[in-house]
């Protein structure tokens, strides 16, 4: 199990995308933090500073590839970060909902 991450540019692109993994079944639930500060070193060297909505959500370890490979093929313009950070411990009951929730492998 992991905890799936996507930066996404715009909130209405967030919610495009957190719908249609959760219609697919890539996603059980999704939750969105809108307004999440980005801070990076442009190119000149300055900082820069962004807004963006944050997507996050449980899935299967192994439907990350699948996931990753349907956002970039969906979502080209401003394609989003995606990352996941693995879950150790959850509780039984969610577990099995996630289980049971999303795609068969």
């Amino acid at each position: 199990m992991v905890l799936l991450h996507i930066l996404s540019n715009t909130q209405k692109q967030a919610e495009q995308i957190a719908d249609f993994l959760i219609r697919e079944n890539l996603l059980l639930e999704a939750t969105l933090q809108q307004q999440v500060m980005s801070r990076k070193k442009n190119e000149s060297g300055t900082i820069e500073i962004s807004s963006k909505t944050l997507v996050t959500g449980k899935t299967k370890a192994l439907l990350f590839n699948e996931i990753e490979k349907t956002i970039k093929a969906h979502f080209k313009e401003q394609p989003p970060v995606i990352y996941a950070t693995p879950i150790a411990y959850m509780d039984w009951e969610q577990s099995k909902q996630l289980v049971d929730g999303v795609a068969k492998i």
